[in-house]
Formats: structure tokens, C-alpha cells, sequence
């Protein structure tokens, strides 16, 4: 499906980052980005100086219902992700001293769309660091980048399509598919 985009108008390659030089052992997970846009995940990376260093992701479906997902070097390592995987691998573990917590840990949280399964979202997905207390480190360095495609003009983007897809088609748009989350479309003319 993304065969078309070169076609289409209304869309963007955006790169999201969320990094914090000094997040604390056992404190609240710090949201760095919320993303208001429609698109599609590409890959998300994530890099830090601690095995726990910790990425969470609130992100929502077309009917606004909020889902979390977690990931970390550490939980990746303990399920033996180490192979490539478009769900998530560990691309480089170092800990020197295994009773330390501290090293060097480059993960690729998500690279499903770089394998041809990108993910869709909506707004709004909020981006957080988090060190849990299993950590050794008193702070971690957490950087997470987010790879996407996003709609950056709905209106555009429809019309573009419907153009692609036949020279004749309608480029009225019903207000229902401009909308995020559940709306009522209207009634079709026969």
C-alpha cells in the first residue's frame, strides 16, 4: 500500500526524539513528546547507558482507546531478543560488570514498517522515560527516536488518493474522515 505514496500529496517522513541526559532511579516516568499527528509507525531505536533504561510508549487505535508498550535492553536481553525482528531486538548489549547495571545498549524497539508492517496511529501518543528501581545507577542517559510517515494534510492526502485511484473520482470528503476517533459519517446519496 505504501507503493503510492510517491503519488500522494498530504504526507511527510517525521522523525520524533525523546532523550533526557539524567533520568532518576525509581522516579515517575518523565514524558518527554506527545505526538498529535495521524501516520505511521516506521521504527522506533532506543539507546542508553543503563540495561533498564526504559521507554513507554501511550499510544491509541482509531476508537481512542489507550494502550501502553514497554521496552527495555534488559527485557529484550531475557527473551533472548538478540536475532533481528521487526517487533524488536538488541543490536548492541555491553555490561562490563554484571553486577552493574551500567554499559552501553542500542535496541531497535520497533523496525516493523522498515520490513514492510509499518503500524498506523492517531493522536495522541505520549513518549516517556522511566529507570526503575532495579537499576544500579542512581541516573541513565535514555535517547528514543521515532521514525514515521505522517498525514500532514488530511484533505490533501485523501484527494490524492482518490485521484491515483480514479482519474473520476469524487473529491468531496465526508467531515467524519478529517475527524480523530468515532464520528458518524454522513448519509450516502443514492
Amino acid at each position: 500500500m505504501f507503493h503510492l505514496l510517491p503519488l500522494l500529496k498530504g504526507w511527510e517522513y517525521k522523525i520524533h526524539i525523546a532523550t533526557r541526559s539524567a533520568v532518576v532511579r525509581g522516579a515517575d516516568p518523565v514524558e518527554v513528546l506527545a505526538i498529535n499527528e495521524v501516520g505511521w509507525l516506521l521504527q522506533i531505536a532506543l539507546l542508553s547507558d543503563d540495561a533498564y533504561g526504559r521507554l513507554i510508549i501511550d499510544f491509541q487505535g482509531a476508537d481512542l482507546q489507550t494502550r501502553s508498550v514497554n521496552y527495555d535492553a534488559e527485557s529484550a536481553r531475557t527473551v533472548s531478543a538478540f536475532a533481528q525482528d521487526p517487533s524488536g531486538w538488541i543490536q548492541k548489549y555491553f555490561r562490563p560488570n554484571p553486577n552493574s547495571t551500567a554499559g552501553i545498549y542500542v535496541a531497535a524497539a520497533f523496525s516493523g514498517g522498515c520490513q514492510g508492517s509499518p503500524w498506523p496511529y492517531v493522536p495522541t501518543v505520549k513518549m516517556k522515560l522511566y529507570l526503575p528501581s532495579e537499576s544500579t545507577q542512581s541516573s541513565a542517559y535514555i535517547y528514543a527516536g521515532a521514525v514515521t510517515i505522517a498525514i500532514t494534510d488530511k484533505k490533501a492526502f485523501i484527494e490524492s488518493l482518490r485521484r491515483v485511484l480514479g482519474a473520476n473520482a469524487s473529491l468531496k470528503i465526508d467531515p467524519a474522515l478529517l475527524t480523530i476517533g468515532p464520528a458518524q459519517f454522513a448519509e450516502a446519496k443514492e
